[in-house]
């Protein structure tokens, strides 16, 4: 990786094609004739996606401000993960530079690359890419965390475990809308007792990725002129990469699905957010093939024995209804009071919290078998 000893200002748009000429990354031809297009990404970090017509794609990142320090570690995580495992690090963004000074991060764009929320949005859920994802997370999980040193995430990947109690500086940030879903979660005893329990007794012996969300998993094609059909899957955003639970990683996946199943339900009175859930329009019988293939890939390609792999099942069906709650959270960021899907999330994730066989069985379609090993 290239590291550059010039301060670097914040980026805006207008910069970033300098930015890589002044680097040799793209050509002046690209500039001229060559399709550039600069797509602004930005959320948390400034984030800039440049392709050009029959040339290499990158991803331009830089902090938002000044105390974030998740670019650096996702340089830094990207790099060691990469040397440690060829397999893992087909599944992962090609660094191209990293300048300290300025916090820029560049990586390799993949080209006609979607996430997997882009991918979905057409209410096919692919079981072979679902597959693929089970098999990277087994390959990261198994890696030593030892191989980031004392490297760990800029924020705490299992904080959704304390959504009800959240720190005074989040609470400073919140809208009136996640005010009164945090105060809803509090007023139950029932899932403020289940997230204490699952946060007391979770470990960080495992490395995580620790930000699973379809958005951060990205179908491509496959590097090869013998399958052009052929997909592969990358993993990205690795901000939050450290030492964690893997059932924090494995329980986001799932929940994303349920999320969307819970999503697609109409909700025509409030008081019962469930009352038409035969009417979804992402039924979970669309979706169950598709979390199979994920889980049994991640058993296969996974050193735990059975047992082990029963009782992770077990814990990451509670972590997807917290991912559940998450997303009724991050939704409500974006309003002033919560809406009907917020209510139902709450309901579904305390009946998976109290449930969580039936939970495995009946919305993600796996085998009891799982949890009686």
């Amino acid at each position: 990786m290239i590291a550059g000893d010039v301060t670097q200002s914040v980026l805006d748009i207008a910069d970033v094609m300098p930015y890589l000429l002044e680097r040799d990354l793209i050509s002046p031809g690209a500039v001229v004739d060559g399709g550039l297009r600069i797509v602004d990404m930005s959320r948390r970090n400034r984030v800039f996606v440049v392709t050009a017509d029959g040339g290499p794609g990158f991803v331009v990142k830089q902090p938002g401000d000044a105390d974030n320090d998740g670019v650096r570690h996702e340089a830094l995580v990207l790099e060691r993960l990469r040397a440690v495992d060829p397999r893992l690090a087909a599944r992962l963004p090609m660094p191209i530079s990293y300048e300290p000074a300025g916090g820029v991060l560049v990586l390799e764009a993949a080209p006609d690359a979607q996430d997997l929320r882009e991918r979905h949005a057409r209410g096919r859920f692919s079981r072979g890419v679902a597959a693929q994802i089970g098999r990277t997370l087994a390959l990261l999980h198994a890696t030593p965390p030892a191989v980031l040193g004392d490297q760990g995430g800029p924020w705490d990947a299992g904080w959704s475990l304390r959504l009800h109690r959240p720190s005074l500086q989040a609470a400073q940030h919140m809208t009136s809308g996640a005010c009164e879903l945090v105060s809803t979660i509090q007023r139950s005893e029932e899932l403020c007792a289940a997230l204490d329990e699952l946060h007391a007794s979770g470990h960080d012996g495992t490395l995580i990725h620790g930000d699973i969300r379809w958005e951060n998993v990205l179908s491509a094609r496959a590097p090869s002129a013998s399958s052009p059909r052929r997909s592969r899957v990358l993993l990205v955003d690795w901000e939050a990469a450290g030492r964690g639970d893997p059932s924090l990683d494995l329980g986001a996946f799932f929940g994303e699905y349920l999320h969307t199943w819970m999503r697609s339900v109409p909700i025509v009175d409030p008081k019962e957010p469930g009352r038409l859930l035969a009417h979804a329009g992402r039924p979970l019988a669309h979706m169950r093939p598709a979390m199979s293939a994920f889980w049994q890939s991640y058993a296969h390609h996974s050193p735990s024995t059975g047992q082990q792999l029963g009782r992770l099942l077990r814990r990451t069906v509670s972590c997807a209804a917290v991912r559940v709650l998450m997303c009724a959270y991050e939704e409500s960021m974006s309003h002033s009071e919560p809406r009907g899907s917020a209510r139902f999330a709450l309901q579904l994730s305390l009946n998976i919290l109290r449930r969580p066989d039936e939970a495995i069985a009946h919305l993600l379609g796996l085998s009891a078998s799982w949890v009686r090993r």
